[in-house]
């Protein structure tokens, strides 16, 4: 696997940026030698610049940028009234990267980045904020209402330290509008200067143990296929706050690449495997990248079996998820595929590229002898589109997982998991979906957010109409002006009541969470441990303007969520994408590990490990282990019983690795807020078998395996 992913991934960065010309500048390019020689040189100049600015080299991008526009404002009858804003928008960028790179990439500490920005975050090197000013304040007195470069100049200032006192009054947004509504826990950075300080770019991320020692282990992708800086990276918890880098150690090096990465006992051995999916945004013969299954061997090593267990295809995609479809105590796999030939690319701007046919989605049954067959026709599963998550989720609590599925062009599906008729092979067959809003998604996760044992699905939203202006939309939803972003959903299940054509309520606007967040990626965790999990939502798009806060929603009580970011200092500016939740240390709180860094190889950055800090409310960490189930527990439903000064209560939670995008822990740490006592552990398996388990005391970890004597279902 390793020389097939060098072979395809020669000169990757340079292929990449080929492929990815800016839809504005490209069409001042399509006659170029035709031009009259003013015109002609300011537009390669603009090119040139646009690539070396997507390549890292921001100084010299913000030269060519500069001789552009020194071109168009001395010969102003030669351009179109379009030329000059462009360029002036990409000149800001390249000196706000610039500065990022002086001071946040080359300077990194645990403050870099986190909105609002403050004490060490606040850049030493000004040069590259200056400039980034001066251009952003000649872009808004040409257009007020340029809201992208309203945010990006406030981020400039308070870069400097100079927020609010010295923005011009009629650009400022408040310092008010970036604080939280409430306090939380401060989480810390503990990544830089320790092994996790490597840079990369956006890519997946695990937390688990893969060694058996009860710890969470780490797993860190990087989407590119570049040597050294895309290499697949493993670190072992050491039990001390600290990791050790085995990627060496465990035959991983020359795998490189990865936009996800999926954990779970696939041969149910009682190791955790991974799987590692490529291509994901990369067009043409580049994007036609194979995955990889890394079956682990126990003794510290893994094994890339790919091809040995039938899952050796080449096409684009992030979108995966393990789940045991049609019970059988196996797990099955299905892998979203993106396909290219779909609304929102302008092929004209992709000439050289070859057309891709329609290629469907996969869904990968378990065969049990660590093969598996494609059975997405025979299931019903006809599924094609520009797939960028899945998440496996009982709906309606019939023991048998639905599917639901985001679209970065189409409306979000869930696939109703249903039986086949007579004897039929596979024994499940999936229902006509259901379509769901938003329009643009990006990743699904399921949960239960009010407690009420049954499973809730959110869906979070992307840019709606590219990146270029995604900032903008979120500044507008800031400043309570109207705005076109893309919003995220919360469907409540309507439990037992719930109506033939929809299990769901749309509750987004109830639960306050009816802004534009340019999610990438989400999961859920109850970072307070109340008995309540909260949202954690993964932000950013692949234009360098895009840089949005990543988000901590608190719940609060089930009915509500409140954006608490700032205070819990998780706002990172950098791209996002993969997250992964667990508790690295030990102390019952729930830790974030954040792949932050970009598409582009000028975007890349450092990951971000936050520590929670916790609090005094209680919890129970479970580790279950499956024996008629699949072994890794995958959709077991858990009910814990506990006596509070108000009375009984009940907590709910089901075994999966969170989000779509990224694997939090498979242990399940479960908040009890201020119980007691645990009365009882109720364990609904995937085999349908029902176990009770008493005399658990909070603040406590067990392992639980499956009692093969107990009624099934």
């Amino acid at each position: 696997m390793a020389e097939r992913l060098a072979q395809i991934g020669q000169d990757y960065d340079r292929r990449l940026i080929a492929q990815r010309p800016d839809p504005h500048l490209a069409r001042y390019l399509r006659h170029v030698d035709k031009e009259p020689e003013v015109r002609r040189d300011a537009f390669l100049q603009a090119k040139l610049a646009y690539e070396n600015l997507l390549a890292g080299d921001s100084r010299t991008a913000a030269e060519s940028f500069q001789k552009a526009k020194d071109a168009a404002l001395a010969h102003p009858e030669e351009f179109d009234t379009n030329f000059l804003p462009i360029i002036r928008g990409y000149l800001a960028v390249s000196y706000l990267r610039m500065a990022e790179q002086a001071n946040c990439c080359s300077m990194h500490g645990p403050q870099s980045c986190l909105l609002p920005i403050r004490g060490s975050g606040i850049h030493q090197d000004e040069e590259g904020s200056r400039l980034a000013i001066r251009e952003y304040l000649e872009l808004l007195e040409h257009n007020p209402g340029d809201l992208t470069s309203r945010w990006l100049l406030n981020v400039a200032y308070m870069t400097l330290g100079e927020h609010p006192e010295h923005v011009p009054q009629q650009w400022l947004i408040p310092a008010e509008k970036f604080a939280s509504a409430a306090p939380f826990a401060q989480f810390t950075n503990v990544a830089p200067g320790s092994v996790l300080d490597l840079a990369g770019l956006a890519g997946g991320a695990v937390m688990d143990d893969f060694n058996g020692d009860g710890r969470p282990d780490l797993f860190i992708s990087s989407s590119g296929l570049n040597g050294q800086r895309d290499q697949l990276r493993y670190f072992e918890n050491n039990g001390d706050g600290t990791f050790t880098d085995r990627t060496s150690a465990a035959g991983l090096d020359g795998l490189i690449g990865g936009m996800n990465l999926l954990q779970a006992d696939y041969d149910n051995d009682s190791h955790l495997d991974l799987l590692v999916l490529r291509g994901a945004g990369v067009l043409g013969e580049l994007g036609d990248q194979p995955p990889s299954l890394l079956r682990n061997r126990g003794d510290g090593t893994f094994e890339d079996v790919t091809e040995k267990a039938g899952l050796m295809f080449a096409a684009p995609t992030q979108a995966g998820a393990w789940g045991d479809f049609d019970g059988d105590g196996l797990l099955d796999l299905f892998v979203g595929i993106e396909s290219s030939v779909v609304a929102g690319f302008d092929v004209p701007l992709y000439q050289g590229l070859e057309q891709r046919a329609a290629r469907p989605s996969k869904l990968f049954r378990n065969n049990g002898d660590g093969t598996f067959t494609d059975v997405a026709t025979a299931a019903g599963l006809n599924l094609t589109g520009y797939i960028k998550g899945a998440a496996w989720g009982d709906v309606d609590n019939d023991g048998f997982p639905d599917l639901a599925i985001a679209q970065e062009y189409g409306p979000a599906l869930l696939f109703h998991n249903r039986p086949a008729e007579g004897k039929a092979k596979p024994t499940r067959k999936f229902a006509a979906p259901l379509q769901l809003e938003p329009a643009r998604s990006s990743s699904v996760v399921f949960f239960d957010y009010n407690q009420d044992g049954w499973l809730d699905l959110f869906i979070a939203g992307y840019a709606k109409k590219g990146s270029t202006y995604a900032a903008g939309q979120v500044a507008a939803a800031m400043l309570d002006q109207p705005h076109t972003g893309e919003l995220s959903r919360l469907y409540r299940n309507k439990g037992a009541r719930r109506a033939a054509e929809s299990p769901f309520e749309d509750v987004t606007a109830a639960a306050g969470l009816n802004q534009p967040y340019v999610a990438t990626g989400s999961t859920v965790a109850d970072f307070d441990n109340d008995g309540w999990p909260d949202l954690y939502l993964s932000t950013g798009a692949p234009d360098y303007r895009a840089i949005v806060p990543k988000r901590l929603l608190h719940n609060r009580g089930g009915e509500r969520f409140e954006d608490v970011s700032a205070s819990a200092g998780i706002a990172h500016l950098q791209k996002g994408s993969a997250v992964a939740v667990g508790d690295v240390d030990g102390d019952g709180h729930q830790d974030i590990l954040q792949v932050l860094g970009g598409e582009y190889p000028g975007d890349n950055f450092p990951r971000a490990l936050f520590l929670n800090p916790g609090n005094a409310n209680k919890w129970l960490a479970l580790q279950l282990e499956g024996k008629k189930s699949n072994r890794s527990a995958i959709g077991a439903r858990i009910a814990v019983e506990v006596e509070t000064p108000k009375g009984t209560r009940t907590i709910h939670a089901v075994v999966s690795t969170g989000g779509s995008y990224g694997g939090s822990t498979l242990t399940q740490e479960i908040g009890l807020g201020d119980a007691t006592k645990i009365k009882t552990v109720q364990i609904t398996w995937p085999s349908g078998t029902r176990q009770r388990v008493e005399n658990l005391k909070p603040n406590t970890r067990h392992k639980i395996v499956e009692s093969e004597d107990l009624s099934a279902r």
